[in-house]
């Protein structure tokens, strides 16, 4: 899993260059219309906890408590209710060793073997490891290339939004998340089964790629999306507020967000492959069902706006999302409208796992395993507000 990544990234003749997840599309199904159960993220710190809650309970977030991300209210609100399952844990319980890498910000307490995880070695909030690597990500950007940092008020340091770094990827969160999975995957009993989660925090603003991964689009033409113009006026008045935020941005500015955005997918693509290859290499591929999918999308300029949140929009609504594995269709393309909290039941119909009652969520097994299409016409997603504590509809993004 990924974190901020719109699913137009994987549509035909998108120019982004993610030969990995291509190939894993060839071999699976990959969702045309998949999207988020809910877009909620923190500008200040990339913590996505409704709809990472939803996809571990397949629950809307007013079913599972997490209506809002952790940090930013008291200790009492917007807590997981700790009755409700998580499908590792029927995993687990039936003899799976399962292992969780990178971000988690599913709850407060982090205590992942409470939600059927047994290794939780290497993730945000409790790896010293990741917090540096994450901070010194942040203030790698090379000054002499493009780049842009946002003023904030006097007192505050200025924020960073899009540039060119010249740290490795092993040295990133990406490279350290990729490693610690591998690692796993190398010492883990394969005779027994087993369930790796791997969660980054790219391609999350602010958009700083790796120079070897930028320097792939230098010669690949990148357009502003077609609704950049976009006034709003048929809009709430609180987007067109929002807009201001990024009014002093060039057409220059926009471009690089994009470009510097599509480099690091391409880069999470790369080592996300290394993982496939070592599956492969082990003799395992052809053994282990691969899901790639984001907690959310990303706005990326579209309506002239960045980020997700508030604005109803496809572009933050609907994500990427491919399946493929042992009795799953090849090369097959669907336009369900599926949920990514229906991830919960589906995971647990493909293994024949005891369904978890009394969720809002439904299996799609029959689309990955048959050659039905065009069977779900109808899905909810939820926005119960962030810090301003607004509601909106997400008529627009799911139709």
């Amino acid at each position: 899993m990924v974190d901020q990544m719109h699913g137009q990234v994987l549509d035909n003749g998108n120019p982004c260059i993610t030969p990995n997840l291509d190939s894993l599309s060839k071999s699976g199904v990959k969702f045309n219309r998949a999207h988020t159960s809910n877009p909620v993220c923190s500008p200040a710190n990339p913590v996505c906890s409704p709809a990472r809650a939803s996809i571990m309970t397949g629950l809307l977030p007013h079913n599972h408590g997490v209506t809002t991300v952790t940090h930013t209210v008291d200790e009492d609100q917007s807590n997981l209710r700790t009755d409700k399952e998580h499908w590792a844990q029927r995993l687990k319980e039936d003899g799976y060793k399962t292992a969780y890498f990178g971000k988690w910000h599913v709850e407060r307490t982090r205590k992942l073997e409470d939600f059927g995880w047994d290794d939780y070695s290497f993730i945000d909030g409790l790896s010293d490891e990741y917090i540096n690597a994450n901070k010194i990500h942040k203030e790698s950007i090379i000054e002499e290339l493009p780049h842009l940092y946002i003023d904030n008020p006097p007192g505050y340091a200025n924020t960073p939004f899009y540039g060119i770094s010249d740290i490795d990827t092993d040295k990133r969160v990406l490279g350290l998340v990729s490693n610690g999975a591998k690692e796993f995957l190398n010492q883990v009993d394969t005779d027994k089964p087993w369930a790796c989660f791997v969660s980054v925090i790219e391609p999350h603003d602010p958009f700083i790629s790796t120079k070897k991964y930028y320097d792939m689009y230098e010669d690949i033409e990148l357009n502003l999306p077609k609704s950049f113009n976009d006034e709003l006026l048929d809009k709430p008045n609180i987007y067109r507020r929002g807009k201001k935020v990024f009014e002093n941005m060039t057409k220059q500015d926009h471009v690089e967000c994009i470009r510097n955005y599509y480099a690091m997918i391409t880069e999470i693509d790369y080592e996300y492959g290394k993982i496939i290859d070592l599956l492969e290499s082990k003799g395992e591929l052809e053994n282990t069902i691969i899901i790639f999918t984001s907690d959310h999308g990303e706005a990326l300029a579209s309506h002239g706006i960045y980020a997700k949140n508030l604005a109803a929009f496809e572009e933050i609504y609907r994500i990427p999302m491919i399946i493929a594995g042992p009795g799953i269709k090849e090369n097959k393309e669907s336009d369900d409208l599926v949920s990514s909290m229906d991830l919960c039941p589906t995971i647990l119909d493909l293994f024949d796992q005891k369904e978890i009652s009394n969720i809002d969520s439904s299996s799609f097994k029959n689309i990955l395993c048959t050659e039905e299409v065009n069977t779900i016409e109808k899905s909810f997603a939820e926005y119960d507000g962030t810090r301003l504590q607004l509601s909106t509809k997400a008529k627009s993004a799911l139709v």
